[in-house]
């Protein structure tokens, strides 16, 4: 079967992004991916393998305004699918403002996340945290009006893949969705490292992923710098960057006070970021109320430890005490896990390798299997 995918972005090396890349790869049926904004050079080269056909421009800007002019538009495209079987969106926030105008056909909906500025309540503290009168006000309002639109959208889709339970409750809590029948659960995941023999565990530790004001990273930075470990280790950021986020990397750098300790390694390689993992002691992923999260899982599947929060997708996928720690987002708490695993190789090696065993319940292969699957039953229908 023919299937139409879209994606209002693709420009980044994110989880959602691998996750597209493994589906249309890995799928029994022929994909075709549109989308308003791509960037070849800045995302994963093997979509370079992939069919992807750009509609008209769809910003990137992440403004009130921007979101604002961006939904507009995916809510006016018209996807050409006649030749095709069933569309799919790949909602992360805006997609699924596409089904206005492309529900003839099955219509399916691959959700990484709704909107999370207006169904993430941790989200929506952040950002509101530092902010004035006027742009509080603004943003309730556009809570208020996006809310009533998307949840217009979201009639249209006959099945939803939720892709982790944080995810599936954002979508019921927020009323886009409360019929379960409609909903199937399937968890992007890796592609299982059984052989362990080239893992080391170094005097460094990692934090891999975007660097993005939404990722957190300054949480990692003050617990290691809390931490105040010996020489040699190290915390080592390894991640992308999109031009938006430059002054989020500028602000870091000066909460590292430049520390010969903390290196910031920009746009690795493949081949750099693989051997990153494989030789680090633990990991670090700090983010707030996480939809899902790869980086976890590519940690584990290295056989590392991870400290993160207990919220969103990591309490899915870390077992507390056993795989990694899941803590409350405060600097002393994580300072005190970080120097627990620095002075103890022989329990990272031990949780590295409860990890590596819990991860193998997170595979590519099933979570393609459960997207074809759900395909064929809604086109069936």
């Amino acid at each position: 079967m023919k299937i139409a995918l879209y994606q209002p972005w693709i420009y980044l090396h994110g989880g959602l992004e691998k996750s597209l890349l493994e589906v249309v790869t890995r799928s029994q049926h022929d994909w075709v991916v549109f989308t308003g904004h791509y960037e070849p050079e800045n995302t994963f080269p093997e979509f370079k393998n992939v069919d992807v056909r750009v509609l008209n421009s769809t910003s990137v800007k992440r403004t009130l305004f921007g979101t604002l002019i961006s939904a507009f538009h995916i809510a006016r495209q018209k996807i050409p699918a006649e030749d095709f079987d069933a569309v799919v969106v790949w909602c992360d926030g805006l997609g699924d403002f596409i089904s206005f105008r492309n529900h003839s056909l099955p219509l399916m909906n691959i959700c990484s996340t709704p909107l999370r500025a207006a169904f993430d309540p941790v989200y929506e503290r952040q950002v509101l945290a530092n902010s004035g009168f006027l742009y509080h006000l603004s943003y309730k309002l556009f809570k208020f009006g996006f809310k009533i639109v998307d949840k217009a959208a979201w009639r249209y889709f006959d099945s939803i893949i939720t892709t982790s339970t944080e995810v599936k409750n954002r979508i019921i809590e927020g009323e886009l969705c409360t019929d379960e029948s409609r909903m199937v659960m399937a968890y992007p995941g890796i592609e299982f490292k059984s052989s362990l023999e080239d893992v080391t565990y170094e005097p460094f530790i990692l934090l891999p992923g975007r660097i993005m004001w939404t990722k957190n990273i300054q949480l990692a930075i003050s617990a290691f710098l809390k931490a105040d470990l010996n020489t040699p280790w190290k915390l080592k950021i390894a991640g992308f960057l999109d031009e938006k986020s430059q002054t989020y990397l500028e602000e870091l750098k000066e909460l590292a006070n430049r520390s010969s300790n903390i290196e910031f390694i920009i746009s690795p390689s493949h081949q750099e970021l693989s051997l990153l993992y494989k030789q680090t002691a633990f990991c670090l992923f700090p983010p707030l109320n996480e939809d899902w999260g790869i980086v976890p899982l590519e940690s584990m599947n290295h056989a590392k430890a991870v400290i993160a929060n207990a919220s969103g997708g990591p309490k899915e996928s870390i077992e507390n005490k056993k795989t990694g720690f899941l803590l409350q987002p405060e600097v002393d708490a994580w300072a005190k896990k970080i120097r627990l695993l620095a002075g103890d190789i022989p329990l990272c090696k031990s949780m590295g390798i409860n990890a590596n065993e819990r991860v193998k319940s997170f595979s590519w292969s099933e979570f393609v299997k459960r997207i074809d699957n759900t395909l064929s039953n809604i086109i069936k229908e």
